[in-house]
């Protein structure tokens, strides 16, 4: 594999990774902001800052996780290709 190509893989995977990131705090975040609203019927105000610390911890638990797959992945690129020339 030419090493411009496996730079190209690279920098697609990282991209998808932050996407995923990205994502990950959106919906943990937004998810129960969505899910808890018929609280406010009752008299209960969940506000969307609430559920931040725990979307924060989550994304934060998401990001190690794509670090360590990138690496990974840049690893098994690095091995195939050194031992495909």
């Amino acid at each position: 594999m030419k090493p411009l190509d496996t730079e190209g893989r690279l920098r697609l995977f990282r991209y998808g990774l932050i996407v995923i990131v990205i994502v990950a705090f959106l919906v943990s975040l937004l998810a129960p902001y969505v899910s808890l609203s018929f609280l406010s019927t009752v008299g209960i105000s969940y506000g969307i800052t609430d559920g931040l610390p725990t979307a924060l911890l989550f994304t934060a638990v998401v990001a190690v996780i794509a670090v360590i797959a990138y690496f990974a992945y840049r690893a098994l690129l690095t091995r195939s290709s050194s031992s495909g020339s």
